[in-house]
């Protein structure tokens, strides 16, 4: 298990729910989208993940950290706008985060092997179940992260993605299932608010 990524889900969850307490089978996994967004269908849970930001931070020797934050709903939306009655009452986030040279201004293009990046997430999770339905990773199988630019817009793909689930309560005692799709992004990607 990818424990920082799970983490990081980890720690969506938790601001979550302290902004609110203010106020395998193959024809399952769609993976498609183009219009700003990917479509996922992973064990019977459908999610829409159309907010889509990126974040990076120094690493070392020459490289930066990149994460690209694949969202059901625009966290940095209600962050900014302090309106926390109308949040999701269910929401699935997926990270791919890797290492490149390059800006911290800039998202990177290129390609990148599939030992080279990580996806993990959460889908289906709640204020009430941060841990959501599924925990997700991307598999051995998969292929390259390729990520390119034409003007404002950015592609990003996956092909193919063998995306690894489990239920959150089952991770680290080996019951994960597998599908394969196609990870398939076309749209903007937003920096992230630094914090």
């Amino acid at each position: 298990m990818k424990i920082d990524k799970f983490f990081s889900w980890l720690l969506l969850s938790v601001v979550l729910c302290s902004f609110c307490a203010c106020s395998s089978d193959d024809e399952e996994g769609e993976g498609t989208g183009s219009n700003g967004a990917v479509t996922l269908n992973i064990g019977g849970v459908k999610t829409n993940l159309g907010n889509v930001y990126w974040m990076a931070e120094s690493y070392s020797q020459g490289k930066n950290h990149y994460e690209l934050q694949f969202m059901s709903f625009d966290l940095y939306a209600y962050m900014a706008g302090g309106d926390y009655s109308s949040l999701p009452s269910s929401y699935s986030v997926v990270y791919i985060s890797f290492e490149a040279p390059g800006s911290l201004a800039e998202l990177p293009v290129g390609t990148f092997e599939e030992n080279d990046y990580e996806l993990s997430g959460v889908l289906d999770a709640s204020l009430d179940n941060g841990e959501g339905r599924y925990y997700v990773e991307e598999g051995s199988a998969s292929g390259s992260l390729v990520i390119t630019k034409a003007g404002d817009n950015y592609t990003v793909t996956i092909s193919p993605l063998e995306v690894v689930y489990s239920n959150p309560d089952d991770v680290g005692q080996g019951n994960w299932m597998s599908t394969t799709m196609n990870w398939n992004y076309t749209g903007k990607i937003k920096k992230a608010p630094e914090e």
